[in-house]
């Protein structure tokens, strides 16, 4: 499961980047992983994000997503009214971040923030393309090490945005679990 405490630290005024990166465990994003994900988990885990959405953040234009590393969409909903293009375009930018390096956009974005480079000069990608910004969250299966799917959030602040994306998906896992146990 991903560590809520550091969720918390994302709020702190007084963590620089440099410290949520080095707190933060990064193989908790990869052992994250689900026995399965096929199209009605993805409908289910989407749901629950729309839901938790419209719970957390009443009257706010969240775009949820669930996609493919080839594109294809599983799940796409909004959580309220007043999303615009640039919410898609924001939904693009960060799941192409998560997909390339195999890890939440949030922490791409404290990575580069610590590096005080650009996109281009770091990773050699047009910042067109890709956000380094909170929302979007790769999901794993425990037979790879790459990533299956990958859920994005968009219309908050990024580390609303990541907040959002990693609750749903612990949330999600939890149930799983419980019904992979006969615990439902």
């Amino acid at each position: 499961m991903l560590d809520e405490s550091w969720l918390i630290a994302l709020t702190s005024l007084d963590s620089s980047s440099e410290d949520l990166v080095e707190s933060y465990d990064f193989s908790k994003e990869k052992s994250s992983i689900l026995a399965k994900f096929d199209f009605n988990d993805a409908f289910e885990l989407g749901s629950l994000a729309r839901s938790l959405a419209q719970e957390a953040f009443p009257g706010k234009p969240v775009v949820i997503d669930i996609s493919q590393p080839n594109g294809h969409g599983l799940f796409r909903a909004v959580a309220d009214n007043g999303s615009s293009l640039d919410n898609d375009f924001w939904v693009e930018r960060k799941k192409r971040t998560a997909m390339r390096f195999n890890c939440s956009s949030y922490f791409m974005g404290l990575k580069l923030r610590d590096s005080k480079k650009s996109p281009e000069d770091k990773y050699f990608v047009d910042s067109k393309d890709y956000a380094f910004y909170g929302g979007a969250l790769p999901i794993f299966l425990d037979a790879t090490e790459f990533p299956v799917a990958c859920i994005t959030v968009s219309g908050l602040k990024p580390y609303e945005d990541h907040w959002l994306a990693v609750q749903c998906l612990n949330e999600f896992m939890a149930t799983k679990t419980e019904k992979d146990l006969g615990l439902d």
